[in-house]
């Protein structure tokens, strides 16, 4: 089995989720993760053990409180000695933001131009800098692993295939949101309030709700698969709310269900990227996507519809992240 020393940038619930996961086998991966470094806003540091990280974990604490006494880094220092320490993969998962990508954006340039693999389930700096970080990873000769970042892992055989169209269920709040408006026939409101009494929606659940999060994701799968070179501007965005209410009845009349899809397209020898409520038939394979569940179709020249399936949760994230770093260690995926 091939051990894989990894650093984590970023202690929040995700960065948790994945060590959690991480310690609690090898999962059949064929790879052997150590989490040797760790690093969040408070500062960086290495470590000893497995039994330190676990310590760590256990404790709730930030990487200062709970090292109180150790002289601890700065971030660009600790990227700077990750290849001194045998360190050759970054897994990144500080809070996202998308309104400019930063300061995680300035990390992963660092990190690659240390010849550091990256693996990230941050949207923020692949929305504002997927051009620049995949010619940065290139130019570096190491791997960029985003999975994490769009709802769904496309699959290995889309490699070869010229992609027309992506479609997807990016989002699962939304998505469970919806599915109890219309299973449950209760409102927006009350499907909102259930969903953040469960811990599924966030206490301030706009970024889900607007569709912020789905625009991310899409507008990633088009840069990454379609070669749109779009900007988060370009995508045209509607997401939930009261207001769908009114479809969710007409849909309700035909026999359909309404679904907020992500959807990035060829028009006009561009790719047009939206965000929308859509009512969609049994036919579609989004029919029976429900609670916080994900997919996405690939629509391929050679192989026409992939579907891929996707679940939501923090142990859903975690296994894609360990998948990632089996990914830029072997250029495979488990």
């Amino acid at each position: 089995m091939q051990e894989v020393n990894v650093a984590l940038l970023g202690f929040g619930n995700v960065g948790r989720a994945f060590v959690r996961y991480m310690l609690q086998s090898d999962r059949g991966t064929g790879v052997h993760i150590r989490v040797c470094a760790v690093a969040d806003v408070t500062g960086a540091t290495f470590l000893g053990s497995s039994e330190e990280l676990a310590e760590l974990l256990e404790s709730g604490k930030t990487i200062g409180q709970h090292f109180p006494e150790r002289d601890l880094q700065d971030v660009p220092t600790f990227l700077r000695s990750l290849r001194s320490h045998g360190i050759r993969v970054l897994v990144e998962c500080m809070p996202t933001d998308i309104g400019s990508g930063q300061p995680a954006l300035t990390f992963l340039r660092a990190a690659l131009a240390e010849k550091i693999h990256v693996v990230t389930v941050d949207k923020g700096p692949l929305v504002h800098g997927w051009s620049e970080l995949t010619e940065l990873s290139r130019r570096a000769g190491v791997r960029l692993a985003y999975s994490g970042t769009t709802g769904v892992r496309p699959p290995s055989r889309l490699k070869d295939c010229r992609v027309l169209q992506i479609q997807g269920i990016l989002n699962g709040t939304t998505n469970y949101v919806l599915s109890e408006m219309q299973e449950r026939s209760i409102d927006f409101h009350r499907a909102l309030a259930k969903a953040r009494e469960l811990g599924i929606a966030e206490p301030d659940p706009s970024l889900d709700i607007e569709g912020w999060d789905t625009s991310c994701k899409i507008l990633i799968l088009a840069n990454a698969w379609m070669n749109a070179g779009a900007n988060l501007a370009d995508v045209y965005r509607t997401g939930i709310g009261q207001e769908t209410e009114p479809l969710i009845e007409s849909a309700r009349d035909m026999g359909h269900r309404v679904r907020l899809v992500g959807s990035a397209r060829l028009y006009q020898k561009r790719v047009r990227v939206t965000v929308a409520p859509k009512i969609v038939d049994p036919e579609s394979p989004f029919y029976a996507v429900s609670g916080t569940s994900k997919a996405a179709i690939f629509t391929t020249e050679e192989q026409g519809e992939i579907l891929v399936p996707a679940q939501s949760g923090r142990d859903a994230i975690a296994q894609v992240m360990v998948g990632d770093v089996h990914f830029v260690t072997t250029g495979q995926f488990p």
